[in-house]
């Protein structure tokens, strides 16, 4: 799905009901300066549209797959879960159960704040750094009130 080759690996997936999405950023190698978005893969590398969205149903269907293996062996159904190759290739993977959807936060902002938790990006204003911490509070209060 990443037509280059590739350093660390950064990748998020949503589901909810069998609904949601997935997204992931990654480093180029040789280029380890900047995270790219999956997203931006098609007009980056020019990849045919129908080949790239294939591929992201396909990995959004293995997301939902590994909850179902939760949910078949009793355990309570997670709403995201964030997988980290880094640059030695060892894997991390976490499961979150905060509920994003019953937020006041949309995918947009989800996204930049995966960028800020996981890649540690800058953040451009107040009003982004405000909105940041206002969902870092939310995680907290609802690990908090769930466990």
């Amino acid at each position: 799905m990443i037509p280059v080759e590739w350093g660390s690996f950064y990748f998020n997936g949503e589901v909810k009901y069998g609904q949601g999405g997935v997204y992931f950023f990654y480093k180029v190698v040789g280029e380890e300066n900047e995270y790219q978005y999956s997203h931006l893969i098609l007009r980056t590398y020019q990849v045919e549209k129908k080949a790239y969205n294939h591929s992201l149903h396909e990995l959004f269907h293995l997301t939902v797959q590994l909850q179902n293996v939760f949910m078949e062996n009793q355990q309570e159904p997670w709403y995201s879960v964030t997988m980290i190759v880094n640059d030695e290739t060892k894997l991390k993977v976490h499961f979150s159960y905060v509920n994003w959807n019953d937020s006041l936060f949309g995918p947009s902002a989800r996204i930049k704040y995966f960028e800020y938790k996981y890649l540690s990006r800058e953040l451009a204003d107040e009003k982004d750094k405000e909105q940041m911490m206002k969902m870092k509070r939310y995680e907290e209060d609802f690990n908090s009130n769930n466990q």
